[in-house]
């Protein structure tokens, strides 16, 4: 039988001189010549296993994805021989159980299954990335560690340790105090470890009469996280060990908690904020997942060149104040980030007013208001004066008195951000009117309003061109529209990452007068129309046009006229 590298060289997927440096680690180091190649990144998982079975003669399974899992297979064998083999079964046909596996040369097992199963083994090829998937979609997030902890329930104790204030805690070197080596801390650990490697801002935890419902939030978008129905059992102490990281009262059941952590994750730390709400069936659990270090620019966050040059014009003005308008989680305390960003010198001094503070901006002041002690926007914005700031962000303009400090402020010499609840750019101003501000300040004080909102991007690695479409409409007719098909890297949904389109409106002489003569919205965007500025949908239009997104996205987020 030829040798796998052999093999692998006559494909043309290795050359020669890779393959002799891979023989000379795999002796000197004592590992499988498979392990070293994939080490030095010579072949991909898939090209080896592929190689293995043609070899062997096995089947290899490209995707577990599309494969269908009958339940009575899943009753058939326990979930801690499924995680303790690392293997995945797929079928039983007559007296045989077909399980994948990611390493055809690991055979030691299969006698022990045989006896325990009361099954005769046969064996297919899978990447070990799938075979987690499918684990964790069939027997649930979590599935192993549960049965662990209710299987030596007796013998296992939970031991809080309250958390020094703001420390980075380990969550590696916290799991390593467990008695048992599995605990709930392990089992948070790992809701906290998957979140993160699938990008997700945010997971939810709600309890209720029969179940516990987890999800994340990609994109967005709130994705169930399969869970065992077991997590049920433990719900309590997964509470009480959240609690703990952030140094919220474990005891308290009744009022809402709010709380964070610094913990350190796969290497890297993350920030976490944490709320705690009472409900009927237990206490519900928002968990927020910010990275610790704030990297954006404007092209990231999908800007286009010639509205960048819109924008640092008029980030540039001595003062005077720009406001971001939007619902909540359209990316505006990101853009106002990026604003500051761009502007921080050694030259200028910067401080934030915010309600939470997000992420820590090296180099700027960021204060965190707290209303329920008196420490308001309005009453930090007037303490703020005294320490004689260039540039101010105010988190959030709620109020009739936080606006009227901040247009001031901007009318003072300084230059001010801020953000409000509205629909579009041209909104902005007929907000501030009502809230009571008079118009010829509002015309006076504002540079601009931007309006924006996120939508989701197509995976690069799965794109591919629609062929077929459900009618669309008018504005979308003769583009060359794409989707993503999915696959591993977007975690089959079609989609990684966000962009965001935009509106930006200046107050330039022809708005002023608008504003001045108390216009409505529908006139102020009939006039940004007249001077040809463009819409969120005239943006959505373009980022589909570039392939960038889709139609669906875009129409979630937009009005057409």
């Amino acid at each position: 039988m030829a040798k796998i590298g052999e093999i692998l060289v006559k494909k043309g997927i290795l050359d020669v001189q890779q393959l002799d440096s891979a023989l000379a680690e795999s002796k000197e180091t004592g590992k499988a010549i498979g392990r070293v190649l994939l080490d030095f990144n010579f072949v991909t998982e898939r090209q080896l296993l592929q190689t293995l079975a043609d070899q062997l003669g096995l089947i290899f399974y490209p995707s577990l994805n599309d494969i269908s899992v009958p339940q009575e297979v899943i009753d058939n064998v326990a979930v801690k021989l499924v995680w303790h083999y690392k293997i995945m079964p797929l079928q039983i046909k007559d007296k045989i159980l077909v399980i994948a596996v990611s390493d055809p040369m690991a055979i030691w097992f299969l006698d022990d299954l045989k006896l325990r199963l009361g099954y005769d083994i046969e064996r297919v090829l899978a990447t070990e990335s799938d075979i987690q998937v499918a684990i964790r979609k069939y027997y649930g997030f979590g599935a192993d560690t549960m049965d662990k902890i209710l299987s030596e329930e007796k013998n296992m104790e939970f031991e809080p340790q309250q958390k020094k204030d703001e420390s980075t805690i380990d969550l590696a070197a916290d799991s390593e105090k467990s008695r048992q080596g599995t605990s709930v801390i392990k089992l948070v650990n790992q809701i906290l470890s998957e979140s993160v490697s699938l990008r997700a801002t945010d997971i939810h935890l709600e309890p209720y009469r029969d179940n516990v419902r987890a999800r994340h939030r990609i994109d967005g978008v709130l994705y169930d996280i399969n869970v065992s129905t077991q997590i049920k059992y433990l719900y309590p102490e997964i509470v009480s060990r959240i609690k703990i990281l952030s140094g919220l009262n474990v005891i308290e059941k009744r009022l809402p908690q709010d709380g964070r952590a610094i913990i350190k994750l796969d290497n890297q730390q993350v920030d976490l904020r944490i709320s705690v709400i009472p409900s009927i069936y237990g206490e519900g659990i928002v968990i927020r997942i910010l990275p610790m270090n704030f990297l954006f620019s404007f092209q990231e966050l999908g800007f286009s060149s010639d509205s960048l040059s819109v924008l640092e014009n008029t980030m540039q003005k001595p003062y005077g104040i720009i406001f971001l308008t939007g619902p909540t989680g359209s990316g505006k305390t990101t853009t106002l980030y990026t604003c500051l960003n761009k502007i921080n010198t050694d030259e200028i001094k910067i401080i934030t007013i915010e309600d939470p503070v997000e992420y820590e901006l090296n180099g700027i002041m960021q204060i965190h208001v707290k209303p329920n002690i008196g420490f308001t926007f309005a009453r930090a914005l007037r303490s703020i004066l005294r320490h004689d700031p260039d540039v101010m962000m105010v988190g959030e303009v709620r109020d009739l008195e936080t606006a009227e400090l901040a247009i001031r402020t901007a009318l003072t010499g300084h230059r001010m951000f801020s953000t409000l609840h509205t629909n579009d750019a041209a909104s902005g101003a007929t907000r501030l009117i009502d809230l009571g501000i008079e118009p010829f300040l509002i015309a006076s004080s504002v540079n601009a309003f931007i309006s924006q909102r996120l939508v989701r991007k197509i995976c690069l690695h799965c794109k591919e061109e629609v062929k077929k479409t459900e009618p669309l409409p008018e504005c979308f007719k003769g583009i060359k529209t794409y989707k993503g098909k999915g696959c591993d890297e977007c975690n089959f949904i079609g989609y990684k990452g966000r962009t965001v389109i935009y509106e930006i409106l200046p107050v330039l002489t022809e708005i002023q007068q608008l504003i001045l003569n108390r216009a409505s919205s529908s006139e102020i965007r009939k006039k940004a129309d007249e001077l040809g500025l463009r819409k969120l949908i005239d943006v959505g239009i373009e980022k589909v046009r570039q392939g960038i997104t889709t139609p669906e996205e875009i129409l979630k987020v937009t009005k057409l006229s």
